[in-house]
Parts: C-alpha cells; structure tokens; sequence
C-alpha cells in the first residue's frame, strides 16, 4: 500500500505542482546549463566535440541523471540505454554486458569498459560500485579505429569529476529496507588554476534479499568498501597530467539461486547446505598524459589493473551433499596506449593511435565431488599479450558541402597462452596429476571501417556506418571437457551496418534521433552445457543475424520541465547453426537477448521563495525489459517486465534529503537462469524486489 501511494503522489507532483503559488523551476542541481540540450561534450579524447557531429549512435548519462535515477552500478542503466542488457548474477563475479544482442556470459567480454581512460580487461571487474561519477558513454558497434582495446560490441565508458571542475567536500548517507546502508565522503580541492587532487571514498552494504532456508541466513549478504584519488597537474597551456588510483573490496555471502519447476514456472526457495561466498579485491591506476598545440594533441595512457578473487560455492544449490567448489583467481594486466590526432579545424581531420598489453591470470579451483567421493584440483595459467594499431581519417566537404566522409582500419594481433593441470584424489587417496597441457594461439585481424554523414542544416544530419567487428578466440578450462575436441574455440567476426539520423527541433527545446543496424555474425562464440558435466563451455555456432533499431527522444515541453523516451528493439538469431543431423538451431533466438527495451523518464526541478526549503526534485523513471530465452531450445524464458523507480529531493542551503524507491511496485522477474544437467535440475535467480530508502547530503 505505502508503494502504491508513494507512486500516486509522484504522479501527482508531475501533473500539479508546476501551477502552485510561489514557485519557480530552475535547470538543475548540479547547475549545468541545459537549456541546449543536445549540444553536449563527449569528454572521450578519441571522439569530435559534440555527440550529434560523430557518425555513431551514442548514448549518455549525465551526473544528474545518475544523481535522480539512482545509479549506483553498472547493471543500474540496463535498459535504460536503448538495446543496453546486463544479466544480473547476484554477485560481482560474473557481470556480462550485451548491445544489440552482443556480448558474452562466459569468458573476455565482447563490450569494452573504460573507467577514466583505464580499460578494464575482465567482466569479473564490470560490477564495481558507483560514487563521485560525472559521466557514462556508451557507444554502440565496434570502436576499434578509435580505441586501444579492440570491443565487438562496442564502449562503456565512465568519468569521475575532475578537481579541476569542482572544489568542495560533500558527506552522503543513505539507508534503506533489506538492511542498505552506503557512506560516501568526496573531497575536491582546486589547489590553484594549475593542479588540483580529489580524494574519494564510499562504504556499501546491504543484508541480501533472499533467504538461505537450510541455515535460515541471508543468502546474498554484501559489503563493499572503495576509495579512489585523482591528482591533476596542468603544468603549462600545452601539457597536462594526471593520475586516477581506485581500489575496492567486496563481500558476498552466498548465492541466491534456487530450483526452478521449468512445467509450473515458480521459483523454489533457496535451500543448499554448504556455505557459500565471494570475496574480491580489485586495484587500478592510471597515468594520462596530454601534450596538445594549435596543431595536433597527444595522448598517452600507462594504465595498471589488478585483481584477486576467492568464491566458495555449492555447486549443486541443493540441501545434498554433491558438489563443492573453492576457486582463487588472480589478475595482472599493464597497458599503454598511444592516440595521435589533429586538432586544428580544416577538411581533413586524422587520428593515429597504437595500444599494446600483458595480461595473466591464474586460476585455482579445488572441488569435492562428494557422490563420487572423488577430489579434483584444478590449475590454469593464461598469458595474454597484444598489439594494435590504428588509424582513422575524415574528410569534411566531400565531393559536395556538408558531406564528410570518415575512413578507418586497424590491425589487431593477440596470442593466447595456457597452461592446463588436473590433479584427481579417488576415496581419499593421493592427488594424481592425471592432466598436464600446455596450448597457445595467435589471433590476427584487419579491421576497416567506412562512414558517411551528411548535414541537412546546423540541427539536422544523417549518417551511415559499415565496420567490421572482431574477438579472439580462446580456451575453455572446464574439468569435465574432453580435451581433444573442446579445449579451444576459435575467434568471431561480424560486419555491422548501421543508418541513423540526429536532430534539434524547436529552438532546441526537443532532440530526437534514430538508428537501423543490421549485424550479419559468423562463428558467434556461445555458451552451452558441459556434454554429460557441470557447468558450461564456450563454442562456435555458424552463421547469426542480429538487426533492429533505436531511438531516443529528451524534450522540455515547458520551461525546464525535461522528460526522455528511448526504445531498442533488437532481432537476434541463428541463421545456421548445425549441431548434428539430428540436431540444430536454426531460426532460434540467441539466449540473454531481450527483444526490446524500454525507457521513460520524466524530472521538474521546483525553488521555493520565501520558504525554509529552496527547492525540491521530482524524478520518475519506467525501465522496460522485453521477452528473451535462456537457452538455445528457446524452451524456457522471460516475459516483458517493466520496473518503477521514483525520487524526490528537498535541498535547503547546502542540505539535501532524498526519498527514493527502486521498482516500488515489486515486480516478480527472473533475472538469470541456468541448468545443471547432470542433476537433471534446473536455477534461476530472483529479480530484486521493492527497495525504498532515503539519502541525506551535506556539502562544504
């Protein structure tokens, strides 16, 4: 009841508040001007100036959005942004991202992420928490003529505030239903005209959702403890540096998965014996240099990541004793990318770059397979190491005025090394090396890309886009694999074709712009069961197709009343994939794709004269998640479902107070499903269900 009436009264703000005596709306609360509101700064140094001059389709998410929607992750703007999916886990060990029907759940993800220039090689590090966050990019199709790290899908990234830009301290505290609490302190000191640092830190945690039934504990308890600190030196007119460290814990008590009846469609209760977690510790840091003059700029990124996991699982989530698992997995990753491009207005415009990296990761997974009373130890060593370069360039006035053409390509080059072991322990016996293997690849690929635009006037242009994607392929670590016939899989490619069109209207009071994009697929890496095992496997399947459109609308109907509407739509199929004779999946869905996503906002802004309180926030966001399969039979799925968030702020002076609630009508969905075949038994993971808090901010 409380959901429904806070819903009601939001509503009601919306329809009623802007007619009330003594009222006056202003921008925003972070006072950035919005009265133009598609000329908006791509702050990537690899893009042109204004989203609606680059010849792509791009979305972004200001610092006030994520301040009104409550952003706090990663998986918080999925379907938010137009064909933008996260599958959530209920944990941060796995956290794969899917545009346009691209991505991948297991192994190297297919879309690259880009955390302040640093890139972040591994999905075990997409699920990080959110705090101190100016912007997000995404950019969808490939990007590998303008980036360092090739992505198939294409480009997350996320910019924290600058001390350059801001200078002062704000203390936040939130809490909320389910046992939420997060702490956030942000100190910016702009020391002089010239440097500036910023010290960061956030504190998180939540008592889980769901209950263990067999220990009657929570079964996703979670803590998180993060601190960052940014440290930027304009040491002339022409030369900048800067530094960005960022380091975060996490806890995880649990896993949330229970038995799924597939015939009478519920979820059963989350009942399984022995104690699970996953505790991680992740690091990363990240040099820029940038050397710019009237003629050209150079930009230089030394970037470091570390990571160190450790996850407890019983692997059967049953209340039986059959499986239980204790994997470590440890990452080091350096790399160094170099952009050089021109600056200076002229018809051509060019971009060179060149990115290399050394990444290892080693992984130890010890298990106790109790029905076989069997042991195993499982070890694997990767090395992984890469070259690319990159070139992109533009003619602007092309053959005719106003037509710009961009060409591009890059030559990518990765090999691939592993260094397999099992060890296997029978009735409590001596471990027994049975398995000791050692496998390399090497992977290469010329990618190009080829882009027209055409500018109808200063509001209006259109643009059409054709480039390849790429990923590498690799190895598949599985005990319960036969060896000879499934240990690698080879890379993927793709060619991706995409129209759309940009425009202002209305004195720039309304935008509006739509993208096509059909993407012909081959030897699409996919995830499927261990044949007669545990867990799954990477392949390749055949041919794929992937096609649909996006479009997105923000408009200010009245003065300073903003609202946004954006809609993927996206078509994912197999359009040959032959697994035997007797078995194929042809015309079949891919899994993890939804059909279509759906996003509705509305936010007013009020100041009150003559009153304690100077102004109040209302903001109201719809995310709609359209019908997709979790398996490639395309036998089980999810329906549509669509969640409720909404939030009203109260500022006076330098206070602000939030009351907030996050799918405030407690939508039942399914957020992941997976299948254990040689328990016959099949899982899902419960969405998250009504949360409802409050914030309080004080800034200095």
């Amino acid at each position: 009841m409380i959901r429904i009436v806070f819903a009601i009264a939001l509503v009601a703000l919306f329809t009623n508040l802007a007619h009330a005596q003594n009222v006056r709306i202003i921008t925003d609360t972070t006072n950035i001007d919005n009265i133009i509101i598609d000329e908006v700064t791509v702050k990537s140094p690899k893009e042109l100036p204004q989203i609606k001059e680059v010849p792509a389709s791009i979305s972004l998410i200001s610092a006030r959005m994520i301040e009104n929607n409550e952003i706090k992750s990663l998986a918080d703007i999925s379907s938010t942004v137009p064909n933008f999916f996260m599958l959530d886990y209920g944990s941060k060990l796995q956290s794969p991202v899917f545009i346009r029907g691209i991505g991948s759940r297991l192994g190297a993800p297919s879309v690259g992420l880009y955390v302040d220039n640093v890139p972040f090689s591994e999905k075990t590090s997409f699920g990080f928490d959110f705090f101190d966050i100016e912007r997000i990019e995404v950019l969808r199709g490939p990007q590998g003529t303008l980036y360092g790290r090739n992505t198939m899908g294409g480009i997350i990234n996320v910019f924290s505030k600058s001390p350059l830009h801001y200078d002062e301290t704000n203390v936040s505290v939130s809490a909320g239903n389910y046992g939420y609490f997060n702490g956030n302190i942000n100190h910016y000191n702009k020391v002089s005209d010239k440097f500036g640092y910023s010290i960061s830190g956030n504190y998180n945690k939540h008592d889980g959702y769901f209950t263990n039934e067999f220990n009657g504990k929570q079964a996703d308890e979670q803590y998180s403890a993060s601190g960052r600190l940014r440290l930027v030196w304009q040491v002339s007119d022409k030369l900048s540096l800067e530094n960005i460290s960022s380091y975060e814990k996490s806890e995880q008590y649990g896993f949330p998965y229970a038995v799924y009846d597939i015939e009478s469609n519920p979820a059963g209760d989350v009942n399984y014996n022995d104690e699970s977690g996953y505790k991680r510790d992740m690091f990363s840091n990240g040099l820029v240099l940038k050397y710019r003059n009237d003629v050209f700029e150079l930009l230089s990124t030394t970037s470091y990541t570390y990571y160190d996991g450790l996850m407890d699982v019983d692997q059967d989530y049953t209340a039986a004793p059959i499986y239980y698992f204790h994997t470590g997995d440890k990452q080091n990753m350096l790399s160094q990318e170099l952009v050089f491009k021109s600056v200076k207005e002229s018809k051509y415009d060019w971009l060179f770059g060149a990115y290399g990296f050394y990444q290892n990761m080693d992984q130890q997974t010890v298990g106790d397979i109790y029905t076989a009373k069997m042991k195993q130890d499982i070890r694997s060593d990767f090395d992984i190491s890469g070259l690319a370069l990159f070139h992109q360039s533009t003619l602007n006035d092309f053959l005719i005025k106003n037509l710009t053409l961009t060409a591009g390509i890059r030559l990518d080059l990765e090999k691939d090394k592993l260094d397999y072991s099992l060890a296997m322990a029978i009735n409590g016996g001596p471990m027994n090396t049975t398995v000791e293997e050692n496998y390399e690849e090497t992977f290469s690929q010329i990618l190009p890309k080829v882009a027209l635009k055409y500018k109808f006037n200063k509001s209006l242009n259109s643009y059409v886009t054709v480039s390849k994607g790429y990923k590498s392929g690799g190895f598949n670590t599985n005990s319960s694999i036969d060896i000879s016939d499934f240990r690698s899989y080879d890379q993927e490619n793709s060619w991706n074709y995409e129209l759309g069109f940009k425009s202002s209207m209305l004195n720039h009071r309304l935008y509006f712009d739509a993208a096509v994009f059909y993407i012909d697929w081959q030897d699409q890496q996919i995830d499927v069961p261990v044949p007669g095992g545990r867990g799954n496997m990477k392949v390749n399947a055949g041919e794929s197709v992937s096609k649909g459109l996006e479009l997105f609308v923000k408009a200010r109907p009245f003065k300073n009343f903003e609202t946004t509407f954006g809609y993927g739509y996206t078509h994912a199929t197999f359009s040959d994939y032959v697994v035997s004779e007797e078995l194929n999946y042809n015309d079949n869905a891919i899994p993890y794709v939804p059909r279509s996503t759906i996003n509705v906002g509305a936010n007013k802004i009020f100041v009150f004269e003559n009153s304690f309180l100077d102004k109040m926030v209302a903001n109201i966001n719809y995310r709609g998640v359209g019908e997709h399969y979790w398996d490639l039979n395309n036998s089980v799925s999810q329906d549509y479902y669509g969640l409720l968030d909404a939030k009203l702020s109260f500022v006076t002076g330098r206070i602000q107070l939030d009351i907030w609630g996050k799918n405030i009508f407690d939508t039942s969905y399914n957020s992941y499903y997976f299948e254990i075949r040689q328990l016959k038994n099949s899982y899902v993971q419960s969405g998250r269900p009504a949360t409802m808090g409050v914030n309080l901010k004080v800034s200095f």
